[in-house]
């Protein structure tokens, strides 16, 4: 037994595609008993048949609605056509025989009503606040630290992509459903097909960028960080700063666009001493100046209430002690942070072995 899967994501004002794609499954015998986003079709020895059609339950209470659904169902079912999907009104029968158009579109003039038309700019407006929220708090919140791998910066324009298609579709779905009620108040159906195809591929290739982008995205980020030894990379140690004793270290190193190569550790003593690296090699001596700058301005980035800088190192101070070094040398910015509190020789140890 053959199947196939499809993804069905249609509106009402999308129909003729819809039964466009319907009739072409349907001749290639592939038959379904529940139409739905991600639709299951299996392949039958005879052709199927497919037939769309309009309606919105009437009357003062349930037992009324239902009357109606079952008055409108029956032209189908007396062909022995039975509904497999139903979504904003919107209705799809299934059988084994072809038969006429059955759609009375003369009595189609209410079927998209006030509250559909809102909705429909509703999503609209929510996808375009919700993207515009988005782009500004993500650039005010950004950092150094923001985009550290290739990966997390391709998954972000996938994100800003994603957002920006569903603004597209949600104005595509506004401007059409409006179009396709003025049809209807005239008795007529008649959407361009051309154009709706063509802003459906347009749709469904973004979408699928945007899908890509952010599931590689997150996938190279998984893999972008890795370990490193102090053989391949030398940094500052507590050793160094004439805290001896075994130690515990974790490193790890990192690319990306913005910031070709960052290296971080954290090192650990019994005595709960504590040393955290973080360098940044950035593409030039001026990122790395505006790198210096911008820690100047924003202390509570490394945890610090103020900041001076002198000689191309930034002393960082909580309340009144220093907590942090930011060094500069040429294309690098290195912020050595202490779990403990340095006196003055650890401190021009720090700077000498980074300025060197």
């Amino acid at each position: 037994m053959k199947y196939i899967f499809k993804i069905m994501n249609f509106r009402p004002y999308e129909h003729e595609l819809l039964q466009q794609k319907l009739n072409r499954l349907g001749q290639l015998h592939y038959s379904t008993d529940d139409l739905s986003f991600l639709s299951i079709f299996k392949k039958t020895d005879t052709p199927v048949y497919y037939k769309i059609d309009f309606f919105t339950p009437k009357g003062k209470n349930k037992a009324d609605k239902k009357k109606s659904k079952e008055l409108f169902y029956d032209p189908y079912l007396d062909e022995f056509y039975q509904p497999i999907y139903n979504k904003k009104g919107m209705y799809v029968f299934i059988g084994d025989h072809e038969i006429p158009e059955l759609i009375k579109w003369e009595e189609k003039q209410d079927f998209i009503d006030d509250k559909k038309r809102l909705n429909s700019l509703n999503a609209f407006v929510i996808a375009l606040l919700v993207t515009i929220f988005f782009i500004v708090g993500s650039l005010y919140a950004m950092n150094i630290d923001t985009f550290l791998t290739y990966g997390i910066t391709i998954a972000y324009i996938g994100l800003i992509l994603a957002l920006c298609t569903t603004v597209f579709r949600t104005f595509c779905n506004l401007f059409y459903t409006h179009l396709f009620y003025k049809q209807l108040q005239v008795k007529k159906h008649q959407l361009p097909q051309s154009t709706l195809s063509l802003l459906r591929k347009i749709y469904t290739i973004f979408t699928v960028i945007s899908v890509i982008f952010i599931a590689g995205g997150m996938i190279e980020d998984t893999l972008n960080a890795q370990s490193f030894t102090i053989q391949e990379h030398p940094l500052l140690t507590l050793n160094n700063l004439g805290i001896s004793g075994e130690t515990k270290l974790s490193t790890q190193k990192k690319s990306s666009f913005t910031v070709p190569h960052s290296y971080s550790s954290l090192e650990t003593a019994p005595d709960n001493s504590l040393l955290y690296l973080k360098e940044y090699q950035l593409h030039s001596e001026q990122s790395a100046s505006q790198l210096m700058h911008d820690f100047k301005k924003q202390p509570d980035l490394y945890l610090c209430t103020s900041a001076k800088i002198e000689n191309n190192v930034l002393y960082g101070y909580s309340q009144k002690d220093l907590t942090t070094l930011i060094i500069q040398n040429k294309n690098q910015v290195i912020l050595v942070s202490y779990g403990f509190i340095p006196n003055e020789t650890q401190i021009q140890t720090t700077i000498q072995y980074y300025q060197k």
